[in-house]
């Protein structure tokens, strides 16, 4: 009776830790600036909306006017994704310390196949930048403040033509797991690439608070985020807005994402995992000497029954983590769970021995 207790409790205790801190509709930190036009994400925000069609958008130009608010990132901070519904985004602007990477998916390849360029202090804390992407038949370069900062002959953004880009994504992941803190003032999509001439005036533009002159025939999409109110970003080019819910939203559900999906040798994940491994140590151990007690068993069924029973627990968990907004549902976390109670299975063989 005391064993099967002790087993409840802790079970209690690991779904508590497991869906902590219980904020099933957390709002979406995202509000609109005073004074200005513009929109600070200040944690875990999304602004999202339909994107262009790229079958337009071949080459295209891509101009987004931002300031960060930190650098201290242990993940790589979603600026903007184009998104088209499959696991990974087409394209992908981030933020890693001061860094700015651009990544892109290469079509008819594995899925991790995600090559990327970046440029080393681009984005520093408190700064405001105009940041400038043009793709063509030439590759890619990238201006920063109206002054080209790199160039990538070989890497082509709007290199495939099989669907559309689906959502422009804002401020976080498809998956909601990669918030991004800073400023956002305007976002541009041409249709062409522009000019190292155009580039610049339009910089100017941004500097002198006009917003991006308007290229004829060429403008896809223009938010300059000027209601400064509302669920709503309207595109100056007159056709799909941008959403700001109220609510936080995640437009990608992901469950047991294998761990070759989102590992990272960081000490915030090095956190997670050992607080995964020994958070279920006790759950073992104890477990262990409630079967003993009832039946004398062999190390290796206790393991069996051990394992088992802490993967049926573990991945319970996880189905309910997947549709929790603020949380994430990882394989990596049944496994570590199912270590910790082999461990604690273990340490109660030998102590028993």
């Amino acid at each position: 009776m005391f064993l099967g207790t002790i087993n409840l409790v802790i079970i209690f205790g690991i779904i508590v830790f497991g869906l902590w801190p219980f904020n099933f509709w957390p709002k979406n930190q995202v509000d609109w600036l005073e004074g200005q036009n513009g929109v600070h994400f200040y944690g875990r925000g999304i602004i999202f909306g339909e994107a262009p069609t790229p079958s337009s958008l071949h080459p295209f130009s891509l101009e987004i006017c931002l300031q960060p608010e930190k650098e201290s990132y242990d993940y790589t901070a979603r600026i903007l994704s184009l998104h088209d519904g499959r696991r990974t985004e087409k394209v992908v602007l981030s933020q890693w310390k001061s860094g700015l990477i651009i990544q892109k998916r290469i079509q008819h390849r594995p899925e991790e196949s995600y090559p990327k360029v970046g440029i080393r202090n681009a984005l520093p804390k408190g700064e405001k930048r105009f940041l400038t992407l043009t793709s063509g038949p030439d590759g890619t370069k990238v201006y920063i403040d109206g002054k080209l900062a790199g160039k990538y002959p070989g890497f082509h953004l709007s290199a495939d033509n099989d669907s559309s880009f689906g959502r422009i994504v804002l401020g976080n992941s498809p998956r909601g797991t990669q918030p991004w803190h800073g400023n956002l003032y305007s976002l541009a999509v041409y249709g062409h690439s522009l000019t190292e001439e155009q580039v610049f005036r339009h910089y100017q533009g941004s500097v002198k608070k006009e917003g991006p002159p308007v290229e004829k025939g060429g403008l896809f999409a223009l938010y300059l985020f000027d209601e400064h109110s509302g669920a709503r970003a309207n595109d100056g080019a007159g056709r799909n807005p941008l959403l700001i819910p109220s609510g936080f939203e995640v437009l990608q559900k992901t469950i047991l994402v294998p761990p070759w999906e989102d590992f990272r040798w960081t000490l915030s994940y090095m956190k997670d995992v050992m607080t995964n491994i020994l958070g279920f140590v006790p759950f073992g151990f104890f477990l262990s000497a409630y079967l003993r007690a009832r039946t004398p068993s062999a190390i290796y069924r206790l393991l069996l029954i051990s394992l088992l029973f802490t993967g049926f627990l573990g991945v319970s968990i996880e189905l309910i983590q997947a549709h929790l907004p603020t949380r994430s549902s990882q394989l990596m976390d049944v496994i570590m769970n199912m270590l910790g109670a082999a461990l604690g299975t273990v340490l109660f063989h030998k102590i028993v021995k």
